[in-house]
């Protein structure tokens, strides 16, 4: 059986990707490899450097805790939703 890979980000916004949860890092989705690289691929903000870093919105542009904090549960929110229920579309009325 495999394994399920970790997304996770740290207080800067920085997600990374592995097997084992690193102390200190905050989770955001665990799930089939394919899938949770996509849906993090697809809706986190990309850096602008060289090694394409791969951030959580709203995080490294936050004044207060408060801000981040805010942005890190929107962003865990609709990740885990889109990881689990990968081929639906989210539609709005």
């Amino acid at each position: 059986m495999k394994k399920n890979l970790i997304a996770w980000a740290w207080s800067s916004g920085l997600i990374e990707f592995g097997y084992v949860l690193p102390e200190g890092a905050l989770p955001i989705v665990a799930g089939k490899p394919a899938t949770v690289r996509h849906v993090i691929e697809v809706m986190a903000r990309h850096g602008r450097d060289e090694q394409e870093q791969l951030l959580v919105p709203g995080i490294p542009e936050a004044v207060t805790e408060e801000e981040a904090f805010n942005a890190m549960i929107r962003f865990c929110r609709e990740v885990r939703r889109r990881v689990s229920y990968p081929n639906r579309t989210r539609t709005r009325g």
